[in-house]
C-alpha cells in the first residue's frame, strides 16, 4: 500500500510533538548531556522544519501597536528569570547542588557560556517555528500541542525543583505557549513571539548562572 505524501505529512504533524521528549530522555537520563539533549532536539526540529519547509516567520513587524506589543512582551517575559533567582531557595530539591548538577550535564567553564549564547538566540527561533508555525493553531482556546510543549520541560524541572513547584510551572508553560500562539495568530507571524521567548531564555538561563556561581 502507497502512502501519499500527504498522508505522510499528515502522520509526521501527529509525531512531531514527541521530538522533544524524546531528546531530553536521552540526552539528560541515558548520555546526561545537555549538549546530547538540545542537540538531538534542534535536530529533530531542523528536520521536520526542512521536509515540511516551515521556515516561514510570517509577517514583520509593521505599525507603533506591534512595536508596543513586542516591547511589552520582552519586559513581561525577561521576568521571569528574576522570578526564578529571588524564589530559588522555595523552588529547589532540598538536596540539589547546582553547579555540580550542571557540571554532570556537561555544563561548566567554556561549554557552559557557549551554551547559554546558544540557548537564547537559537532556540528560541527553531522553537517558534517548530511549535507556533508548524505546529500552529488558529484556535483561541489552549491546544493539545501547548501541552505537550509544558509537558517535556517537565523532564527537565525534575532534576531541579520541587514537585508542587513542577506543577505550577506546567500549568504557566501551557498559558506561555497559548499566549505566544495567539501573538503568533493575532500578528500574522513569529517576530513577537521569537523575541519575547528570546527574553525569557535569556532571562532564565542568565538566573540559573548567577545561582550556579553563588554555591
Amino acid at each position: 500500500m502507497i502512502i501519499s505524501t500527504q498522508n505522510r505529512l499528515s502522520y509526521l504533524r501527529h509525531i512531531a510533538p514527541i521530538i522533544p521528549y524524546v531528546a531530553v530522555l536521552m540526552g539528560l537520563f541515558i548520555f546526561q548531556s545537555a549538549w546530547v539533549s538540545i542537540a538531538l532536539y534542534h535536530l529533530g526540529m531542523i528536520i521536520v522544519l526542512w521536509f515540511t519547509r516551515s521556515w516561514y516567520l510570517g509577517q514583520p513587524i509593521k505599525t507603533w501597536h506591534d512595536v508596543i506589543v513586542l516591547i511589552f512582551m520582552i519586559f513581561i517575559s525577561f521576568t521571569a528569570g528574576v522570578f526564578i533567582y529571588w524564589l530559588w531557595p522555595l523552588l529547589k530539591l532540598a538536596e540539589l547542588l547546582l553547579t555540580t548538577e550542571l557540571s554532570d550535564l556537561g555544563l561548566s567553564g567554556l561549554p557552559w557560556l557557549i551554551f547559554i549564547v546558544y540557548y537564547f538566540t537559537v532556540n528560541p527561533i527553531l522553537e517558534e517555528l517548530f511549535w507556533r508555525g508548524y505546529l500552529g493553531s488558529p484556535s483561541h482556546f489552549v491546544v493539545l500541542n501547548d501541552i505537550w510543549f509544558a509537558g517535556y520541560h517537565v523532564l527537565v524541572l525534575l532534576s531541579f525543583i520541587q514537585a508542587g513547584w513542577i506543577v505550577f510551572s506546567f500549568l504557566i508553560l501551557v498559558g506561555t505557549a497559548w499566549l505566544w500562539r495567539q501573538l503568533a495568530r493575532r500578528h500574522r507571524g513569529l517576530i513577537i513571539p521569537i523575541a519575547s521567548h528570546a527574553a525569557a531564555d535569556a532571562s532564565i538561563i542568565g538566573a540559573v548562572y548567577l545561582l550556579a556561581r553563588l554555591v
